[in-house]
């Protein structure tokens, strides 16, 4: 049986309450050290609904009936995604499928709409677990002008009632919903406007109590402020953002895959669950990585780094033949 190494955090993040803690459950964290560089041990879980009134999650999983999660999202998704996908795949409990679409926002529905995708892929899918990453390429919303009667600019209760929409819609049959919001941007301008769409969002999530938001604006800052890294094991800094000052590298995105599956894994006992050497196929939704609104072939993606040995894929934003719509053996690093 695969190691699992708990943790008790003793650090309290932004928006916990003093004096708390929360146990963060990794799995083989000693070969994860090793092939990222990344030390994500320091970690702590942000608030989440008590799971006393939150969904359920299916107890037991098998490999034979796999918890069915569903990974979407921006093009961040393209490295989330695999990298998470691969992570609960190798459980043999959890059943993974990804679905990212490049430039793809709420704000913009002309372009491309989620609430219509997100509509087909649950009929297609039927997911248990929503895991959703959104919001980087919502800034252009943000205005100062017009306000409203209270002097709050327009804009904030226009893009919450799109959040609000996509939550209706995965929350609808008790499913389980961990929306992540965007991480830090280098552009100045950017960052600051996508720290208000995340505001937002997390205000329409302190209304509810059937899911859960996840913060990896902090995950990925320094004291606020973009990094493009982040301090490995031996105190060396690991490259967790790309040139483009934009998306994750493969150790970006296994670091977010790391945090997000802590939550998945505390809703619903996974890692106690696990079979060993019954690894789930990791699929990719039809259409995932066109180009909306062209008849590009769906971009490759960058897959978190891993000591086997298979196929090279090309990063996010190439427009190579289409990949495989599964994806049943480890993935590697560029």
């Amino acid at each position: 049986m695969r190691s699992v190494v708990f943790v008790i955090a003793a650090l309290v993040s932004l928006g916990i309450v003093a004096g708390s803690a929360w146990a963060f459950l990794l799995r083989d964290a000693d070969e994860r050290a090793r092939r990222s560089n990344l030390l994500p041990t320091d970690l702590t879980l942000g608030p989440r609904p008590a799971f006393d009134v939150a969904p359920p999650c299916r107890n037991p999983l098998t490999p034979d009936e796999p918890l069915r999660l569903w990974i979407g999202g921006d093009s961040l998704a393209g490295t989330l995604g695999p990298a998470l996908g691969q992570l609960a795949a190798e459980t043999g409990v959890v059943l993974p499928t990804f679905d990212y679409h490049t430039s793809s926002g709420l704000s913009s529905p002309s372009f491309f709409d989620w609430p219509e995708r997100a509509a087909e892929e649950i009929e297609r899918v039927d997911p248990e677990v929503v895991v959703f990453i959104i919001g980087a390429n919502d800034t252009g919303v943000v205005r100062d002008e017009p306000t409203n009667d209270d002097g709050v600019p327009e804009w904030r209760d226009t893009y919450g009632r799109l959040v609000d929409q996509m939550l209706d819609l995965f929350t609808d049959d008790g499913r389980s919903v961990y929306w992540v919001g965007s991480p830090t941007l280098r552009d100045d301008r950017k960052n600051r406007a996508v720290e208000q769409v995340n505001d937002v969002a997390r205000e329409r999530f302190s209304e509810r109590n059937d899911a859960t938001f996840v913060d990896a604006y902090d995950l990925f800052s320094d004291d606020g402020e973009y990094t493009p890294t982040r301090p490995g094991v031996d105190g060396d800094d690991v490259r967790v953002r790309t040139n483009d000052g934009i998306h994750f590298t493969p150790a970006g995105g296994e670091l977010l895959a790391t945090y997000v599956f802590a939550y998945i894994d505390e809703h619903c006992d996974v890692e106690r669950q696990a079979v060993e050497d019954r690894d789930q196929p990791v699929r990719q939704s039809p259409g995932s990585g066109e180009v909306p609104g062209s008849d590009d072939e769906p971009a490759s993606t960058t897959q978190p780094p891993t000591t086997a040995t298979t196929a090279t894929t090309a990063p996010p934003s190439t427009t190579t033949s289409p990949p495989t719509t599964i994806i049943s053996t480890p993935l590697v690093a560029l």
